[in-house]
């Protein structure tokens, strides 16, 4: 896309001060580009065939290939008979140039008066959309008020045309033109968070923001010390600690009253048991940050972890930052991004598009992560479910330009055998809510019109359901009639999402919803060979 490299106003102003038409143009051989054969000859079959080389095996590319060597035959027919379709524009001179101008108001009237005569003179030519402006302008009242300027930054020495990355940065800030191509927002984030910030010049603001920590505590008695005591520890200051206590019978209440009385920056807020989602959405209700985090209450901090976390957000310009984690069990495992880097949320969809890599886990849990509070202005977390932070994960990143991801591990995650994922608990058939989760991520990507991800949103739904299969053991299937639920969940989104299955895929499945006990069976063997190698 055309991007702006300057600001609005010394955009308008340029236009408002010069009554000219910025066009590139260059003639017949110049830059060693001969562009005349496409508008000397008929090329009748364009339509038909495009710019396209048709390769590889079937039918119907053979035909459009016989097709491309029929226009060739009839081009060089013309040539042989003299056949010019030229010969009626003799006083016309043909130019060819970028199809990206700044054009006046009358010039671009001048254009729609003369569309009839524009569509006969390039019927049934091979012209590009690039000879057509500077055709008509050089050859008309207004060559005279013509600069042979686009006004756009396009590189076409290292690419067809170049991608700028961030390392061009300070190339596209002091040159003297208002737009630049190509650049890719999905591709190069920073990049574009950086001109934004340069046009608005944000460059030299700093403040100290305030934070708002978002803790439900419910029944962590043992935990609390270590976990608020490591947010009172924070190198950046200007937080506000919010102790949401979910109705504990234990003396985790009593305990985040005593914090509250003893720091001026911790508030403490009691609420009838709702679970984590009621609590969390309570916490957004009183959080006053222009900031939020959210830190479960077994777990704890690194001292800097606002402050890097926030600083990548500020340096960067974007929505959020997350950082890495330490598995805190028996034995401790880092999980962590491999760079420092600012994503699209484009490219975090992707993540989220696969269960599998470290990550999808590291951009769906809530915790590890600072957010602008803007994203949940009108977003809460749904109550009543366990998996809560897969219900929220794509909403919140579609919400937000761009994501800082750090390769740091700032959290310590403790691993407890009562936990919602840990352990027994594992055999709740709430865990069937992740189903519901994943079919909310597969609609919100359809809506924002991600066609890539949606395909790998679909795959990650199927692939929820084999692995839901061979975490439940036969005892829990077979009480509550689980292999039915899968199979149910299965036939209604196989048939509905048809079109968009491979002919593996569509095999596969039907064989899962035909055989739901076999395909378990031999899902399970697979996980078996696994382990064992």
């Amino acid at each position: 896309m055309d991007f702006p490299i300057k600001s609005q106003d010394k955009i308008h102003q340029f236009f408002d001060d010069e009554d000219r038409e910025y066009i590139s143009w260059h003639v017949n051989g110049e830059h060693n580009d001969y562009f005349m054969d496409k508008i000397h000859f008929y090329y009748p079959l364009l339509k038909f065939v495009g710019k396209g080389e048709f390769d590889g095996p079937g039918r119907k590319k053979a035909f459009m290939r016989s097709l491309v060597r029929l226009q060739w035959r009839l081009l060089e027919l013309q040539k042989k008979l003299n056949i010019y379709r030229t010969k009626k524009y003799k006083n016309i001179e043909f130019y060819k140039g970028d199809q990206w101008f700044s054009i006046t108001h009358d010039f671009a009237e001048y254009i729609i008066k003369n569309e009839r005569n524009i569509l006969r003179m390039y019927n049934l030519s091979n012209t590009p959309d690039e000879m057509v402006i500077p055709t008509l302008a050089m050859n008309s009242i207004f060559r005279e008020r013509a600069e042979n300027n686009s006004l756009r930054q396009i590189d076409w020495h290292r690419g067809t045309p170049y991608e700028y990355t961030v390392d061009d940065y300070e190339e596209l800030i002091n040159n003297n033109n208002f737009f630049a191509r190509k650049i890719s927002y999905d591709k190069e984030p920073l990049l574009v968070n950086n001109l934004i910030r340069n046009i608005h010049g944000l460059n030299d603001q700093r403040n100290e923001p305030l934070v708002s920590i978002i803790v439900p505590c419910y029944n962590v008695e043992k935990y609390m010390d270590e976990c608020v005591g490591s947010l009172l520890a924070q190198t950046y200051k200007n937080i506000e600690i919010l102790l949401i206590d979910d109705g504990s019978t234990d003396s985790t209440g009593e305990i985040a009253r005593d914090f509250a009385k003893r720091n001026n920056n911790v508030i403490y807020i009691h609420r009838v048991n709702g679970g984590l989602s009621a609590a969390r959405n309570t916490g957004l209700d009183f959080a006053k940050g222009e900031y939020v985090s959210f830190v479960d209450s077994d777990d704890w901090v690194e001292p800097d972890y606002t402050r890097k976390l926030l600083d990548a957000i500020e340096n960067d310009y974007s929505d959020m930052a997350v950082c890495g984690y330490i598995k805190e069990q028996t034995d401790t495992a880092r999980v962590s991004f491999d760079g420092c880097k600012v994503i699209s949320p484009h490219e975090a969809m992707k993540a989220l598009g696969d269960i599998y890599p470290k990550e999808n886990v590291l951009l769906v849990i809530a915790w590890n992560k600072l957010y602008r509070k803007e994203l949940f202005e009108d977003l809460r977390f749904k109550e009543g479910v366990i998996h809560e932070d897969e219900f929220m994960s794509h909403r919140v990143i579609s919400r937000a330009d761009s994501i800082s991801v750090l390769s740091d591990c700032l959290y310590h995650y403790r691993i407890r055998e009562n936990s919602i994922t840990g352990g027994s608990r594992m055999q709740d058939i709430k865990h069937l809510d992740i189903m519901d989760a994943f079919e909310d991520r597969l609609e919100t990507v359809s809506n924002m019109m991600y066609g890539d991800i949606r395909i790998l949103m679909l795959y990650t739904f199927f692939e929820g359901i084999k692995q839901l299969m061979v975490t439940f053991t036969d005892e829990t299937i077979i009480k509550n009639g689980l292999m039915n639920k899968f199979r149910k969940r299965v036939l209604r989104m196989y048939f509905k999402n048809f079109k968009d299955l491979d002919n593996y895929q569509r095999k596969d499945y039907l064989k899962l919803i035909i055989f739901p006990n076999k395909y378990r069976n031999r899902v399970l063997d697979l996980v078996k060979n696994e382990g064992n190698r």
